[in-house]
């Protein structure tokens, strides 16, 4: 009956974080904006990212990404094989920091990469 329909983020700058998410293949499909917000919406298959753009907001906590803090820290994209997404996001300069891929607790390998915002974006080697 249910099913995901979309993951929010509230970005800095609009125009960035789309072209970010574009190089992962999101699709721009819908957009709204009046004197307080900015809202982008972006397709990746079945999955759908609402940027969000306060004209006032505030920056992101630095707790914000713990684990130990109640709230969403990040979201994951799924690959088929790892080593060709860390390729992918060196070779084309996507990120800039040190990628280590981690063995995870169910199994799969995964990276985080940060996204323009400083946002965690997983990447995990399909799980199911």
């Amino acid at each position: 009956m249910f099913k995901i329909n979309h993951v929010n983020i509230v970005v800095e700058n609009m125009e960035e974080s789309i072209n970010f998410y574009k190089k992962f293949g999101f699709t721009e499909f819908k957009s709204y904006e009046d004197d307080n917000v900015k809202i982008t919406l972006l397709k990746l298959q079945d999955m759908i990212l609402e940027l969000f753009y306060n004209h006032e907001q505030n920056p992101l906590p630095d707790s914000a990404n713990n684990l130990k803090t109640v709230g969403n820290k990040h979201f994951g994209l799924g690959v088929s094989d790892i080593n060709k997404a860390k390729k992918f996001i060196e070779d084309n300069n996507i990120f800039d920091g040190e990628i280590i891929i981690k063995s995870g607790r169910l199994g799969k390998p995964y990276f985080f990469i940060k996204d323009p915002n400083g946002i965690d974006v997983e990447i995990i080697e399909n799980q199911f």
